[in-house]
């Protein structure tokens, strides 16, 4: 039976939200502890603010998705009323001709 490596692969498929972006990695790593972490600090508000613009975005697709729902829904509404309508007025004069019919002869 063969040997199962248990060494871990590396995926390259892209994962669905990314944990941190491209320029959040630091390139050049500053000497004093302070300045690492100020530039850390730095590089994660601009990663957090770009998640936010994301959520933004996708939020903002959402809201439009649900209202172009809601528009197309009312429409149907009003063609189901228009129809519901037109049917009754239809009916109520077949029956008004067939009472006049029966009056008269």
């Amino acid at each position: 039976m063969p040997k199962k490596s248990s060494t871990l692969s590396k995926t390259t498929r892209p994962w669905l939200l990314r944990w941190a972006e491209d320029e959040s990695v630091l390139t050049v790593i500053p000497k004093s502890k302070t300045q690492r972490l100020a530039k850390q600090a730095q590089l994660a508000n601009v990663d957090a603010e770009r998640a936010v613009n994301r959520a933004f975005q996708q939020e903002l697709l959402r809201a439009k998705a649900i209202s172009e729902a809601m528009f197309k829904s009312g429409k149907a509404v009003r063609y189901t009323l228009v129809s519901s309508g037109r049917q009754a007025l239809l009916r109520i004069s077949a029956a008004q001709r067939k009472l006049k019919s029966w009056f008269k002869g």
